[in-house]
């Protein structure tokens, strides 16, 4: 047995849900009034109409019974605009006084016309849907058949007469002086309640077959479309507690890269600027930089296969190693070996990552270098930039035992080694063609002696003005450093 407690603090958890999902609904609320008024409002200028077309003779119907009809119509429209315009479609209540509003107009147009018209039942049914609540259908649904029931009778006693539902002897005279079907029924002794009978049997009752199919459906529809609405909110919950999440995720990861602004200011002998830009909100790309000793400057710039979270986190963890690994001591070459072994002894996402690793010793400009599969590296010399095409080895994470081959490269005093990724070479404009390595040197060569940090401006606005707005397909990543001489000043 539940304690008091307990049910008391269930009860508050249900109210407190319930006051949430009726706050969901608040604005679709407002939106179903307006659209209901629209429903009251275009019902009004058709009864106008049809007054009109009476009062001309397009229609055999009594005049004084569509007066009735469309005085009635109008002054209920005219109250539901009032009321509408007092509480600006923003009220608890609203959405019954305008149901109930739309319930009785066209009941009481059906109690006036000879022939029952089943649209004049669905609309009410169909259009209290438009809420989203089960509820609200099935109450308005209730209510319709109540309604509708009396005028029915209301109309067999006080509306214009319907022979089809009156059996009169062969050579009847049926003699009319006003608009009730009582006078005219009492002059052949006929019966009024076998007329109402009659009425309920071969008009309401066909119709209502019509309508609690109608109102099935909009009970069904109103149900699922508030399951939709909070499927919807689930979701953009969800969404915006992903997109929360990676935007912290982005800032880790941008966290982990070294500042270049500047990052040595005590080594004048190096400029150094990197950049990178994700193609998601967290990229598989990643570069590094540091000083191992006095002299000796790592520069590592890889990419994961992938993209987005999962390229994300194996970059994370190659970094890690690659790190690990060059402050531990060891060639470049060894370095690569030792990282593919670790990464291809637990790879079970069969993932890889091409990376360019190089040791710079700014006391002589010597960078001793390896590269696992990665770009070719550009260099300035002689006031141009050309590709440095070297042996490669295979990406780190293919293949275990891979074995990678070491080289060297000379820099001479302004002359500028320049590291990127593909994301640059593959930026794609919206014809499908690449940006390229032609145009990569065609941008850096614009300005060849520019700083690092312009150079990678210079790429940038390149590459977006090749693409003309297309959407980053892969993540950009440069790196650039510029050797100054050993004791040379910035």
């Amino acid at each position: 047995m539940k304690s008091p407690v307990r049910i008391l603090k269930e009860f508050y958890i249900k109210k407190e849900e319930a006051y949430r999902s009726e706050f969901l609904f608040h604005d679709n609320e407002v939106q179903a009034n307006r659209t209901m008024f629209s429903v009251l409002l275009i019902s009004g200028v058709l009864l106008v109409m049809v007054w009109a077309a009476v009062r001309v003779h397009l229609f055999p119907v009594t005049g004084r019974i569509i007066d009735r009809a469309t005085i009635f119509g109008s002054l209920q429209v005219m109250a539901a605009a009032v009321v509408c315009r007092a509480v600006r479609n923003d009220a608890w209540w609203l959405k019954y006084f305008l149901l109930v509003s739309l319930v009785v107009v066209y009941a009481r147009l059906d109690g006036m016309l000879t022939h029952k018209v089943a649209v004049l039942m669905v609309i009410p049914v169909i259009c209290s849907s438009r809420y989203f609540s089960g509820v609200l259908t099935k109450t308005i649904a209730c209510l319709t058949v109540a309604v509708f029931a009396f005028s029915t009778y209301f109309g067999a006693v006080r509306g214009w007469v319907d022979l089809n539902n009156v059996t009169l002897p062969v050579g009847t005279v049926l003699t009319l002086t006003d608009n009730w079907i009582a006078s005219g029924l009492k002059e052949v002794s006929y019966d009024v309640g076998a007329y109402v009978r009659n009425s309920y049997l071969f008009s309401f009752l066909p119709r209502c077959l019509m309508f609690v199919i109608a109102a099935v459906i909009s009970a069904d529809i109103a149900e699922r479309g508030r399951k939709m609405v909070l499927a919807q909110k689930t979701m953009s919950e969800n969404n915006t507690r992903i997109e929360t999440e990676l935007q912290l995720a982005k800032g880790i990861q941008a966290a982990m890269l070294p500042d270049s602004s500047p990052p040595f200011p005590g080594h004048g002998e190096i400029d150094i600027c990197a950049s990178m830009a994700p193609a998601r909100e967290v990229g598989g790309d990643f570069y590094d930089f540091f000083f191992i000793d006095d002299t000796r400057l790592a520069l590592v710039i890889a990419d994961v296969s992938g993209k987005g979270v999962p390229a994300a986190l194996f970059m994370m963890a190659a970094r890690i190693m690659i790190r690990d690994g060059i402050l531990a001591g060891g060639s470049p070459a060894d370095i690569l070996s030792s990282v593919n072994g670790r990464i291809t002894a637990n790879n079970k996402a069969e993932m890889f990552v091409t990376v360019w690793l190089g040791i710079l010793d700014t006391a002589t400009g010597v960078v001793r270098a390896a590269n696992a599969g990665h770009e070719y590296p550009a260099i300035l010399k002689d006031g141009k930039f050309e590709l440095f095409r070297e042996k490669h080895g295979l990406p780190v994470g293919v293949m275990d035992g891979a074995e990678y081959t070491e080289y060297d490269l000379a820099l001479g005093k302004g002359e500028i080694l320049f590291l990127y990724t593909d994301g640059v070479t593959e930026a794609t404009d919206p014809q499908q063609e690449l940006f390229g390595t032609d145009r990569m040197l065609k941008s850096l060569n614009r300005k060849p002696g520019a700083d690092p940090e312009n150079l990678l401006e210079i790429i940038r606005t390149d590459a977006a003005r090749f693409v003309r707005g297309a959407p980053q397909f892969d993540d950009m990543t440069m790196l650039c450093v510029r050797y100054n001489g050993r004791g040379d000043s910035v």
